[in-house]
């Protein structure tokens, strides 16, 4: 019954009465369910850690607030830490057990599932639940919108949408650079199904994502930062574009890159996956990677689990272990950078929490690299999703994602990762699964468009505004963040791009915590 309430809720929490127990959850991969026990030893829960600490009058946590400034730090198991004291959040794919002698206890409810040896009934599998989704949605009073980025994602929701005979209006947001070819390509696919879309302003003109002192969109205050209010212009000018808001359905393509696309460890598994061939996909990857035999095989080898292997990136980072080893897009995670303007009380309060954090996590998602950082980043499109309704919600528009659904996610996940790769394709799961219903020339486009001009111009202009005003930022004031340092940087001429990302990340944080800080005002009131 567990099982089944989660499949088929996509927002909220439920609680289940069984006998002398109360079970507590909410959607599978879904991270929103917050508790807290009372002093009179209540339990209290909620999907919104937020709404949990106003009703309560808690504090934001300073130190949740300094972790959400390292841009580089692994999604899972931290950045799902509530920004507010005494605040409890449930970890991935687990429900809480509550029981008549008030003992509380997590238990894990899902695991990935096991690989598959034939691939072509998965495939016919993803391509049933595709047309099974999307054609729910297909009522007479509905209104569907979609995304139409230019690229594969959300083209193949698209052609499915009107292969089931669909009126759907599609939305597309414009690039920014000559190079950048997604908005040829969106012209095309709206051409080749007779579909007119709408054209909106650039991500970069249009985006907030250096934005500080602007409340959310309808008065909302999310559980953490949004980090993609560079899309947050564009997703307002499609809320403001429903005609029925009440009965309007979107669809985007988030969670498709993730199933579809290589992770950057996939040689690593393919490796593993393909033992008697274990050797010549070794010295192919170091042909392909321009990596010489010995450094490429010894990546390929490394076993080290994934706790030690973070704990290690974790003590580089805070300048507690200066063990020499090279960065490897094959290790279970990139190299975390700690800001130099990052002030030394809360570097070390950090690294006591990131340190006991990762000593109560039972480990990685998935023993299998590629299919844990797969289920990471599934873990944090699956948070965008939510945010989205929940700040839109009071619109009446549903945000759907297709690809984040549990049927298609566990069947994606069963393929092997040897069938990610087609040197004439790309994405040739998704191709074989659709195939048919949509246009194979959608899977033969060799690189995706580049967004990065729009965030340089944006830092550009975000940098000369500020400058004046870094001391008076709250982050600055709380004693997170050192001004001077801070201030020394931004006036360095080089703009790199590890810079930009760690501003970027102050930004959103600096925003939420304005915009939090007015909530508890009122509610003071």
């Amino acid at each position: 019954m567990i099982v089944e309430l989660q499949e088929n809720i996509s927002l909220g929490i439920f609680v289940l009465v069984a006998e002398e127990s109360l079970f507590i959850g909410g959607p599978l991969f879904d991270t929103s369910l917050s508790w807290i026990i009372s002093n009179d030893e209540e339990l209290i829960v909620s999907d919104s850690s937020t709404d949990l600490a106003l009703f309560l009058d808690l504090p934001i946590s300073k130190t949740a607030l300094a972790l959400n400034l390292i841009h580089s730090l692994p999604y899972y198991p931290f950045q799902t830490l509530s920004l507010w004291e005494n605040v409890n959040t449930i970890q991935p794919f687990h429900i809480l057990k509550y029981s008549a002698d008030k003992k509380l206890e997590a238990i894990q409810v899902w695991s990935p599932p096991a690989l598959v040896k034939e691939v072509e009934p998965i495939y016919l599998k993803i391509r049933e639940r595709l047309l099974k989704i999307l054609s729910q949605n297909i009522v007479d009073y509905s209104e569907l919108s979609a995304d139409l980025s230019g690229g594969i994602d959300s083209a193949t929701i698209i052609y499915i949408l009107k292969a089931l005979h669909a009126d759907i209006k599609l939305y597309h947001a414009e690039a920014d650079s000559k190079w950048n070819s997604d908005s040829k390509w969106a012209k095309l696919i709206s051409n080749d199904l007779n579909t007119s879309f709408t054209s909106f302003p650039s991500l970069g003109s249009s985006g907030k994502n250096f934005k500080i002192d602007i409340e959310y969109s309808n008065s909302t205050l999310p559980d953490s930062p949004l980090l993609w209010a560079d899309t947050e212009g564009y997703v307002e000018s499609i809320a403001e574009s429903a005609e029925k808001p009440a009965h309007t359905t979107h669809f985007t393509g988030l969670g498709g890159d993730e199933l579809f696309t290589p992770m950057p460890s996939n040689a690593w598994s393919l490796v593993r996956q393909n033992k008697l061939r274990s050797v010549d996909l070794g010295l192919r990857y170091c042909l392909l990677s321009r990596t010489p035999i010995s450094i490429g095989i010894s990546e390929l080898i490394n076993n080290v689990s994934f706790k030690d292997a973070l704990q290690l990136e974790i003590d580089r980072a805070f300048g507690y272990d200066n063990t020499s080893i090279t960065d490897s897009t094959l290790n279970w995670c990139g190299p975390i950078i700690i800001p130099n303007w990052l002030t030394e009380p809360y570097r070390k309060s950090s690294y006591k929490v990131l340190t006991n954090a990762l000593h109560d996590t039972t480990g990685a998602l998935d023993i299998d690299r590629s299919r844990h950082q797969i289920i990471e980043s599934l873990l944090f499109q699956r948070r965008l999703v939510n945010q989205l309704n929940k700040i839109y919600e009071t619109n009446g528009i549903a945000w759907q994602a297709p690809f984040l659904d549990i049927e298609i996610i566990n069947h994606s996940l069963s393929i092997p990762a040897r069938y990610k790769q087609d040197p004439n394709l790309t994405k040739p799961i998704l191709y074989n699964a659709t195939k048919g219903l949509v246009a194979k020339n959608i899977f033969t486009r060799g690189f995706k468009g580049d967004y990065s001009t729009g965030l340089y111009k944006s830092y550009k202009e975000a940098v000369k505004g500020y400058t004046q005003q870094i001391k008076k930022f709250k982050l600055v004031e709380w004693g997170i963040v050192d001004a001077d340092i801070l201030i020394s940087e931004l006036s360095m001429p080089t703009a790199l791009h590890s810079r930009i990302e760690s501003f970027e990340r102050l930004a959103a944080v600096e925003r939420w915590l304005r915009v939090a800080m007015k909530k508890i005002e009122t509610s003071n009131e």
